[in-house]
């Protein structure tokens, strides 16, 4: 029977030839996106699950901190800024020999070494040393291996010091083992999440690509496998042959489908997905999961074969006892209306926190829901089409259409996820930007912050004597001094002199914010009071930042503001009348600098004065690097343009896959239709009627279902961007990309109805009758 079943599969003719073929490559287009799609994920997991060294703490040993151990060696991480890119910079120093390695290095650097990553040392060659190379002291003696890094364009450096030199920084901390767990990043449930919902965005379309391949022409095959069924053929034997001319069409497609995936593995490697790039060897899905494609996609061929023979199996005679099945009923709607009750309720209880992620359960039953309910919106538009207008093809199509509603809108439901998953990601992330990248960081986009903290902090880092960290204090005033107990930012003169410094660079404009004068026996003010003061001919070069009174020349000021990491909050006025900010005296001789703005229009100038300010300066405790207000907002928005570009690429693949699975459905329903439609032009159909029949075939239930999935996606991003800025949000608006991606996705529609058209007119020859 097999042989048999392979022969009939194999060498039946011209139209099983053409049938496997066209088979053959439905599957293998949907198996080589699918396996793409396992590919990123992999590649995502991987990385996300490497050892996180980054998040290596302080040992719970006894002792200084530049003591002597035979396992310790001390630490101080912190990153770096180069043109908005970040640098990862780990200062370490030995303190035995048995200290531990950081991953990717043999051996730890020494005082005046350093190791950098491949992509740090490319930079490196092509910048000039002013820039960026006179940050790290020294020189490379060696480059950091795959295992420390996230994939080959992180940039990453280990400085080397002696231990006197690194005891000297506040935040170094003694250090015995490096962590080796999975870290834990705060989006990387969100990208997940967001992974899940467009993989399943276009999981269907590929299914039911699949599906529509392996049931090509299935009402052909019904008539044959029922004469063989009249010859004597068991259902057993129709079943098991059904099942290899299925097997064999898919199996070949999977194979082939691995082959051209393989091809353009490599191309996949090289594209960043998300934010960056992954290493080339892990862009690949696993062993188990070319096995699971290699096995689920035949089998789950064979069962939509097997489906389709449940007239076969009933008698011989059951493929001619066609019967309308039941119209779909309103049920249909409850996945849909719940998935939007749901992401209601999720975005309801959703937090700063969680992301939104209480949110993704209703996105995805509303997926689900859209292509649950497409059949009975498609019924209720065919009927609407038989009562509003009138003629033979109107007629044809809305009677076929209510005929069998599932298969009309089973060749579309891939277009409809696309245009619902693009109109959400093209109303929210707008927006969601929008609320980022404010007029007034726009104004401050090429502004650089740096502030400066030596409050003491009590602990082994450092005592609290309030003493400046002479390391870095000697580089700038060429010795130490003492701080006032409680002031924060740079002595007086330490001040002064780097100020001096900022100036000489042409095109440089300083403004100095400085803190507040406290008294020995004072306590810092609380944040939400005035907690510096900063001159007003200086104000009047950032004006966004605030403005003073008539004949004011000094004001306090709010500057806590500044040093958020949120672009929207660090943005906003710090000084003037209507904050509450009073004048106060513009003598700022005995006064420490708190903090630097400095508004740079050359990159080159703006990269020289950061260099300066990482070696010269000791900057905040918080370990990172002066970047401009302009690389904050980007920093920002580049995790919504990552989740925009996933989108987009669902979106995208959602649309070749959906295109394929129209093309197929739209031929093989032409074929399976062979026989009525030479029947009506032999009585006088004309051909234009019947192009119009399969036009409104195809066109209605997209359309219908379109707009309804383009305004569930635009109510979504609406009320999603209601909780985020709840007061005085205006409407998410559309762009123009939008427009052009879901125009051009519908004209590929249209045109793949238009172009199976020449297909109609050769099969319905008035020839061809006699063989019908």
């Amino acid at each position: 029977m097999l042989r048999l079943a392979l022969r009939l599969s194999l060498h039946s003719g011209r139209e099983a030839l053409v049938r496997l073929l066209v088979t053959m490559t439905a599957v293998a287009v949907g198996v080589a996106i699918l396996l793409a799609v396992l590919a990123d994920f992999h590649a995502f997991k991987v990385t996300n699950d490497r050892p996180f060294w980054e998040g290596t703490q302080r040992t719970t040993q006894a002792g200084k901190l530049d003591e002597p151990a035979p396992n310790v060696e001390l630490w101080r991480y912190s990153n770096d800024i180069f043109k908005g890119q970040t640098i990862e910079r780990l200062d370490v120093a030995a303190l035995g020999p048995d200290a531990p390695l950081p991953p990717g290095i043999s051996r730890l650097p020494r005082s005046g070494e350093y190791f950098a990553s491949p992509a740090l040392s490319a930079l490196l060659r092509a910048t000039p040393h002013e820039e960026l190379g006179a940050r790290f002291p020294g020189g490379q003696v060696g480059t950091i291996g795959e295992q420390a890094l996230t994939g080959p364009d992180e940039l990453v450096v280990f400085v080397g010091h002696s231990p006197a030199e690194l005891a000297k920084v506040p935040t170094a901390f003694r250090v015995s083992t490096i962590a080796t767990a999975p870290g834990k990043q705060v989006w990387s449930p969100y990208f997940r999440d967001a992974f899940i919902v467009g993989a399943l965005a276009f999981l269907f379309p590929i299914l039911i690509l699949i599906g529509t391949a392996t049931r090509l022409a299935a009402a052909r095959r019904e008539e044959r496998f029922a004469a063989l069924r009249l010859v004597g053929a068991t259902a057993r034997q129709i079943s098991i042959i059904a099942s290899v001319d299925a097997i064999v069409g898919a199996l070949f497609g999977t194979v082939l489908g691995i082959g051209i995936f393989l091809l353009v593995q490599p191309a996949l490697a090289a594209t960043a997905i998300t934010s960056t790039r992954y290493f080339a060897d892990e862009v690949t899905p696993t062993a188990l999961g070319y096995v699971a494609v290699l096995i689920a996609v035949p089998v789950a061929s064979a069962i939509a074969a097997l489906l389709s023979l449940r007239r076969v199996r009933i008698s011989p005679l059951g493929v001619t006892r066609r019967t309308t099945p039941p119209a779909p009923r309103a049920w249909r709607l409850a996945p849909l209306l719940l998935g939007i009750a749901l992401f209601i309720v999720g975005l309801a209880i959703t937090t700063p926190r969680s992301i939104g992620a209480p949110a993704f359960p209703g996105l995805i039953l509303i997926l689900v829901g859209l292509v649950v309910g497409g059949p009975w919106l498609t019924t209720q538009a065919a009927r609407l089409l038989a009562r509003s207008v009138k003629g033979a093809s109107a007629l044809l199509a809305a009677r076929r259409l209510a005929d069998n509603p599932k298969a009309a809108f089973r060749t579309v439901s891939g277009l409809v996820l696309a245009v619902f998953l693009g109109t959400v990601v093209a109303g929210l992330l707008p927006a969601v930007n929008s609320t980022t990248a404010t007029p007034s960081a726009n104004a401050l986009s090429d502004v650089l912050l740096a502030r400066f903290t030596l409050s003491p902090i009590c602990g082994n880092s450092v005592n609290c004597t309030g003493e400046a960290p002479g390391g870095w204090s000697r580089q700038a005033v060429g010795g130490s001094e003492k701080l006032p107990p409680a002031n924060d930012g740079l002595p007086a003169r330490v001040g002064a002199r780097l100020l001096s410094q900022l100036r000489a660079f042409r095109g440089a404009t300083v403004v100095p914010v400085y803190s507040v004068p406290l008294g020995a026996n004072d306590s810092r003010p609380p944040p939400e009071v005035n907690d510096s003061t900063i001159s007003c001919e200086s104000l009047k070069q950032l004006v966004v930042l605030g403005e003073c009174a008539s004949g004011v020349k000094a004001i306090q000021a709010k500057a806590f503001q500044l040093y958020s990491d949120n672009p929207t909050f660090s943005t906003q006025p710090i000084a003037g009348p209507h904050l509450g900010n009073a004048p106060v005296s513009d003598d700022f001789s005995r006064l420490s600098l708190q903090s630097v703005l400095i508004k740079v229009d050359d990159a080159s100038t703006l990269e020289r004065i950061r260099t300066l300010l990482t070696t010269h300066t000791p900057l905040s405790l918080s370990g990172s690097a002066p970047r401009t207000f302009g690389e904050a907002v980007q920093a920002r928005v580049a995790v919504g343009t990552t989740v925009q570009r996933l989108a987009f690429i669902a979106v995208a693949l959602t649309l070749l896959v959906a295109g394929c699975s129209l093309a197929v459905a739209v031929g093989g329903g032409l074929v399976e239709r062979k026989r009525p439609f030479s029947l009506l032009r032999l009585t006088g159909t004309p051909s234009a009627t019947l192009y119009k029949v399969v036009y409104l075939e195809g066109i209605l239930p997209l359309v219908t279902a379109t707009v309804v999935a383009a305004g569930t996606g635009y109510g979504i991003s609406v009320l999603t961007v209601n909780k985020m800025s709840p007061n005085g949000t205006p409407l998410p608006t559309l762009g123009h990309v939008y427009y052009l991606t879901m125009g051009a996705g519908l004209a590929i529609a249209l045109a793949v109805i238009l172009v199976t058209l020449p297909l109609l007119d050769r099969i319905t020859q008035p020839d061809n009758a006699r063989f019908e």
